[in-house]
């Protein structure tokens, strides 16, 4: 009986002890990941002249304009910062509203605050996004899967176009020739998101290279969870140089971009977003390529330049665009399963809805060397995924040219599979 004793102790002994070893491993590995973090915030967040805390919860440090990340990257150690376009672009008129009914929102930060000249605005990484995100080290990157191979006609010819697998379009392409710029407005809307995994988008692209391996930038708006911690639309700017294999982000979250505006912060949410059969908001925007300099701008609104990507950061970008794509974009990991995703492209209805329903990009714009901007021809609409997303090119009475629709509900709708 003693020994039975002396037994069940040295028993319950050796439990307190795997308890305490295994809480203490746990310990440690919680604390590897608050120094993954703490690393990672160290990295990307730079010292503020000011910070703005604006009402819906961001944190907008205004950064001196020689200590932004761009600077980190290699190649622009000792690079040359220039704060205005040198051609012609810098004050023209941008992209005309599509209807006296359609208005351009302002930030949300833009209600608490202004970042002083010589500083940049840049949206502070909270611990919570890295928390939320399903890489710390690959945070601010797209995730990806995998590109398929697609030929999209465009008038009398096939576009070898790359989709990565998870990705579902609705999409206006101009191709055929070298493109030096593209401009648009386009329509904002704030979609249904079924999970914090997913993101959905309405932008531009430009972009040159094969389809697996290709070079891009890209601007519009997002919601995107695992980036922004929340659900709300957002400006957001992208680049790779390799199909996102090893290069490129959103924003600001790794060196490349170089911010020269004070005005206007790379992910920041808008103050109001369009409303179904209501008030229709859009921001203009327009990328081209400044030959004297090495530079593809990029201008926010009539004339905010808001910076530019350098050209030493591209391969066949450090020369030209050769596919421009106008449209939405809805990233989900369970594209291809079943059931499908529910997140919304656009604002949820198909393109077929029109204005006031339909998402619209209005008067796409390409520039090639003749130094004008033309609505995108040769041009093909694409739709990957034709039972839960659409496109189309659609003109009343009332247009003088077609506005490019695009959106859908995703599962929401019956026969989407």
């Amino acid at each position: 009986m003693v020994i039975g004793v002396i037994e069940r102790m040295l028993l319950l002994a050796v439990v307190f002890f795997a308890e305490e070893v295994m809480d203490g491993k746990s310990s440690t590995l919680l604390t590897e990941k608050e120094l993954l973090v703490e690393e990672k915030l160290n990295l990307i967040n730079k010292p503020a002249v000011k910070s703005i805390q604006s009402e819906d919860g961001d944190t907008i440090d205004c950064v001196d304009v020689y200590k932004q990340p761009a600077f980190d990257h290699p190649q622009l150690k000792h690079h040359t910062i220039q704060m205005r376009p040198s051609d012609e672009h810098f004050g023209r008129r941008g992209v005309a509203s599509c209807r006296s009914s359609v208005r351009m929102p302002a930030q949300v930060w833009q209600r608490s605050g202004s970042c002083p000249n010589g500083t940049v605005p840049i949206l502070r990484v909270q611990e919570r996004h890295l928390l939320n995100a399903p890489s710390i080290t690959n945070y601010g990157r797209k995730p990806r899967k995998g590109i398929t191979e697609l030929e999209v006609r465009v008038a009398n010819q096939s576009v070898a176009a790359g989709v990565e697998g998870l990705h579902a379009l609705g999409v206006l392409v101009g191709s055929g020739f070298n493109y030096i710029g593209a401009k648009a407005s386009i329509n904002i809307w704030n979609p249904y998101m079924e999970s914090d995994d997913e993101f959905t988008s309405g932008q531009i692209w430009l972009t040159n290279g094969e389809y697996n391996n290709s070079d891009s930038i890209e601007v519009g708006w997002m919601v995107n969870p695992s980036v922004f911690g929340d659900r709300r639309s957002r400006l957001f700017v992208y680049w790779t140089a390799d199909s996102g294999k090893t290069t490129g982000c959103f924003n600001l979250l790794c060196a490349g971009f170089v911010q020269t505006s004070s005005e206007i912060a790379l992910g920041g949410s808008f103050s109001a977003v369009s409303t179904f059969d209501g008030r229709q908001y859009e921001f203009l925007v327009n990328v081209w390529r400044d030959f004297d300099n090495g530079r593809w701008w990029l201008m926010y609104g009539e004339n905010v330049t808001v910076g530019y990507w350098p050209v030493s950061l591209f391969r066949g970008l450090s020369k030209t665009a050769t596919v421009v794509v106008f449209g939405g974009d809805v990233y989900s990991p369970r594209m291809k399963q079943s059931p499908h995703t529910a997140t919304a492209m656009g604002s949820g209805s198909f393109s077929s809805e029109h204005f006031g329903r339909a998402a619209f990009i209005g008067k796409p714009r390409i520039k090639d060397y003749s130094g004008e901007y033309k609505y995108p021809y040769p041009f093909g609409t694409l739709s990957t995924q034709t039972s839960c997303y659409s496109a189309e090119n659609y003109a009343d009475i009332l247009w003088t040219e077609p506005l490019f629709y695009y959106g859908g509900p995703g599962r929401s709708y019956p026969y989407c599979q």
